[in-house]
């Protein structure tokens, strides 16, 4: 291919590094507004009483809302509903709080240091109730209610299973045992949120325009228009630049409704800016499970059964239904073969900040839990940890491999392609595996505790329902994609052009990509799960087809001749055997507009060289990964170093190996922050105690290492390009392989590590009561 597969560099980089992006907070639209929202410093709380009149004759001050103000809002709607969920989710300015930042005052002024001024004038009496704010705590029957009208705190219970798992496990001559405490995580993209609202008055009906750092644009339209009852013919949402979002900005919150809102009540444009501070105790944040998990391996190594029991925090609301436990139950099985499997799981509602997809969405626990007990098993049967997972990898020739279990979709859950043994043996090489377990052995005689983890994984992306595009050849010989994406930094608007430059064969700088607007295509999901370059992609692709086939018709008629007979190249279609007979794109774009009006149009296909068309993918398409990393340990601290790590992948036919690599290498990146650093925690009344990057710790370039990335491509079969997605997989493995290096580096201890993060203190205690009974015992 031409320009599919090309390392072309992001067309959009230039203007960022200018520093001329465009995002929310630059926007300047005159007489514009400013909001504020006072938060709730209570876990759960009832309002009994609120006075906003100090805050509503502060000069500058336009308006002040409160809970008597929202006793006719909606609750956000059910998103992605399942039959084992009891629903609960937010309604805005409620008169009871539920988690430490939900908002109960909002205030419009003229400037946003106003807006705060006024802030600090509300008084609230509140009634604090009980809270809930930890799994432990959450589980127990007599818990306090984080929701008062529920009869318990499960939000959520269900099974995933195949085969008799119980049964396997009593016969399986070695089993092993693993438990798991994963931490809670902010999603943290650089912009925080931010809305601008803004409403015309001049048609028929009350026009609603939202200027929006948002991931899913078609959806917050939806929700808008429902929420505020007007037509969704009515209501626009544009993304402009979105400085990065990874989940956070897929979610629709109750600010989103509240600043459309108060913009038609003051009957001004309102903004509003989200600080980091409220980032940490409003916006979504991701990850926290405890598993126990069993493994049972044959005398070789050879899976048997797997069992696992989970809980799953999902904070005070389900702003996406319970899509990340889901995800995590039908992945553990991973890229292996696993005859089966039991896994039940219990999701728990706390009075804390709502648990949402974050980039991986479950997958990197399901990643963690499996390879981590083969870890075990190796360790206990003498067999390399790579060795382990080569026998158990599912194998190239037995797709499309079917798990027996059920996808999120609800459909039964097949990996379309793949080869796993392969991506394993391409890490193996570049890490130099085999050497660094020699120099591992010379070290630990040196005193240096060298630790070597690995660990294989699967993403499933690209799932629908669809995405569409609209290609249009221009009479100046460009073309124009729409799209229903909207990109925060994904580089959508190069390898989408890719894709269209290939049909055409022009080059890529013909191609003009446009996006993140309602007003272009008419219907769309959103930026997530890794969908867009499969999604948005193939209707690209298909659109830009359909048109091209169009051309050459206009074009055959023009030369009279045979369609047959027509290529297109640099801009023209030309006969294959008299190359100078041929007509230029912007010449048959003129003819397919018609000459001049009252002409007959002589063409017998729909007017315009344009086509507007919807990819909806029959089932997802799944990547695999293996990553390979080096730690060191400083045995009298406990601070980990990471030494070497190497990562490779399959994400079927790579439109942009640049571009994937740098989506590869942010994923380790973020990884690392989860497997290492990040964590976000509640005291057990649910006050939130990193509230700011000095509380929760984020990595620098300083503690990301160099990383091998390496690429196999195995063509998924859904899509006509063989395209897989590629925006997560980097993040999901790395918890797993850093977890595995850690316990690796410290066996001479025989230390199991099941939290993540992974924190030098905890380490450090570990070591000093494994001493201590060491000790003990010795005498």
């Amino acid at each position: 291919m031409k320009y599919i597969g090309k390392p072309i560099k992001r067309k959009i980089d230039p203007r960022l590094i200018r520093g001329d992006g465009r995002y929310i907070a630059d926007l300047n639209i005159p007489g514009t507004l400013c909001a504020a929202f006072l938060r709730s410093p209570h876990a759960h709380a009832r309002i009994l009483g609120i006075d906003l009149e100090q805050a509503r004759k502060l000069p500058g001050v336009v308006a002040v809302f409160g809970p008597d103000d929202g006793t006719d809002f909606d609750s956000l709607p059910v998103l992605f509903p399942h039959p084992k969920l009891v629903p609960v989710t937010q309604r805005p300015l409620d008169s009871i709080v539920h988690h430490v930042g939900e908002p109960v005052a909002m205030v419009v002024a003229l400037n946003r240091y106003i807006a705060e001024d006024a802030i600090e004038l509300i008084k609230v009496d509140y009634e604090p109730l009980r809270a809930v704010a930890q799994l432990d705590d959450a589980i127990k029957f007599d818990a306090p209610l984080a929701h008062q009208h529920l009869e318990s705190n499960v939000a959520a219970h269900f099974q995933q299973s195949v085969g008799d798992a119980k049964a396997a496990m009593k016969e399986a001559p070695v089993v092993v045992h693993h438990r798991f405490k994963i931490g809670r995580v902010s999603c943290l993209p650089i912009e925080t949120r931010g809305l601008l609202a803004k409403w015309d008055y001049n048609g028929a009906e009350p026009a609603l325009e939202v200027f929006a750092a948002t991931q899913s644009q078609h959806e917050m339209r939806s929700i808008l228009a429902k929420l505020l009852k007007v037509s969704e013919t009515n209501v626009r949402v544009i993304a402009p630049d979105v400085g990065g979002a990874f989940g956070a900005k897929a979610i629709f919150y109750v600010e989103d409704f509240l600043v459309s809102w108060a913009a038609r009540m003051v009957k001004a444009p309102v903004r509003w800016i989200e600080d980091r501070m409220e980032h940490m105790m409003s916006s979504i944040h991701e990850r926290e499970q405890y598993h126990e998990a069993s493994l049972g391996v044959t005398n070789d190594g050879k899976i048997l059964s797997v069992m696992d029991k989970m809980l799953a925090n999902n904070g005070a609301y389900v702003p996406w239904g319970i899509i990340v436990p889901i995800m995590t139950s039908t992945l553990i099985p991973g890229p292996y073969k696993v005859p089966n499997y039991f896994c039940d799981a219990t999701v728990l509602y706390t009075n804390t900040v709502p648990l949402a997809p974050f980039r991986g969405a479950g997958r990197p626990q399901a990643a963690l839990i499996l390879n981590r007990l083969l870890d075990q098993a190796a360790e206990k049967l003498g067999i390399d940890p790579v060795e382990i997972r080569r026998r158990n990898l599912i194998q190239e020739d037995e797709f499309p491999y079917r798990t027996g279990l059920m996808s999120r979709d609800g459909k039964p859950q097949i990996y379309d392609s793949g080869n796993y043994a392969k991506v394993l043996s391409e890490a193996v090489e570049i890490s130099k595996y085999t050497e660094w377990r020699k120099r591992q052995q010379e070290y630990r005689k040196q005193g240096r505790y060298i630790g070597i983890g690995v660990a294989s994984a699967i993403e499933n992306t690209g799932f629908g329902s669809f995405e569409g595009a609209t290609v249009r050849i221009e009479i100046t010989g460009d073309i124009t994609v729409l799209t229903s994406a909207a990109t925060q930094g994904q580089g959508h608007e190069t390898t989408f052009a890719q894709v269209a430059a290939e049909v055409f064969d022009v080059p890529v700088e013909k191609v003009n990509v446009r996006e993140g607007d309602t007003g272009l295509v008419t219907y769309g999901t959103g930026t997530f799960a890794s969908r867009m370059g499969v999604l948005v992609g193939t209707a690209i692709y298909k659109a830009s087809q359909a048109v091209k086939d169009k051309a050459k018709a206009i074009a055959a008629a023009k030369l009279n001749c045979a369609l047959e007979l027509l290529e297109m190249k640099d801009g023209y279609v030309f006969m294959v055997d008299e190359p100078s007979k041929r007509i230029s794109l912007g010449e048959l774009a003129h003819e397919a507009r018609g000459l001049f009006p009252g002409t007959t149009f002589p063409y017998h296909i729909t007017p315009g060289l344009e086509v507007t068309d919807y990819f909806a993918p029959e089932a997802a398409s799944v990547t695999g990964m293996t990553d390979i990393a080096v730690v060191e340990i400083d045995p009298n601290s406990c601070a980990i170093k990471i030494l070497d790590y190497t990562s490779v992948h399959d994400n079927g036919k790579l439109l942009n190996p640049l571009i994937v690599k740098g989506q590869v290498q942010g994923g380790i990146s973020n990884g690392i922050g989860t497997a290492l650093y990040e964590e976000i925690v509640y005291d057990r009344q649910g006050q939130l105690l990193t509230s700011t990057l000095m509380d929760y710790l984020v990595p620098s370039s300083c503690e990301i290492p160099d990383m091998k990335i390496g690429h196999v491509e195995t063509p998924s079969p859904l899509n006509p390009l063989g395209m897989k997605g590629a925006g997560e997989s980097g993040t999901i493995p790395v918890p797993a392989v850093i977890q595995s290096a850690v316990e690796d580096a410290l066996r001479e201890w025989n230390i199991k590590v099941e939290n993540i993060p992974v924190k030098p203190a905890q380490l450090r205690e570990l070591l000093r009561h494994k001493k201590q009974v060491t000790a003990s015992g010795i005498r």
